[in-house]
């Protein structure tokens, strides 16, 4: 395996990785919506031979079905870890504890080392 390819293939996991549940979702998407069309195309033409005057009011329920299920499909395979997640609330008391962060920025040689590097 060549050095490019490697780092392709790393970088495309690295994006899939991160993007996980919206490229589920598109791809869900997709093949719901690549299905129902399928499926559909077989429905118009036999009510085009037998029954044409319903062909319109099944593409309109069809529509209708098909954008219904497809909302219920994405808000079903959700992750549980975003259901019960809290979103985190924000501190704004000035009374709250400091944080490692701030006890490590004040110390006394960060803080020389800070101010040399800005006056220079």
């Amino acid at each position: 395996m060549s050095l490019y390819r490697f780092a392709r293939t790393s970088a495309l996991l690295a994006f899939a990785g991160k993007y996980r549940l919206k490229i589920f979702y598109m791809l869900a998407a997709i093949a719901f919506a690549l299905v129902t069309a399928w499926l559909y195309t077989d429905v118009a033409a036999y009510l085009q031979v037998h029954f044409p005057q319903w062909a319109l009011l099944a593409l309109l329920v069809k529509t209708v079905a098909v954008y219904g299920a497809l909302f219920f499909l994405l808000w079903q395979v959700k992750p549980s870890e975003w259901r019960s997640r809290p979103e985190p609330a924000l501190q704004l008391d000035s009374a709250a504890e400091p944080s490692k962060l701030d006890e490590i920025a004040q110390k006394e040689t960060l803080s020389k080392r800070k101010d040399t590097i800005l006056h220079r």
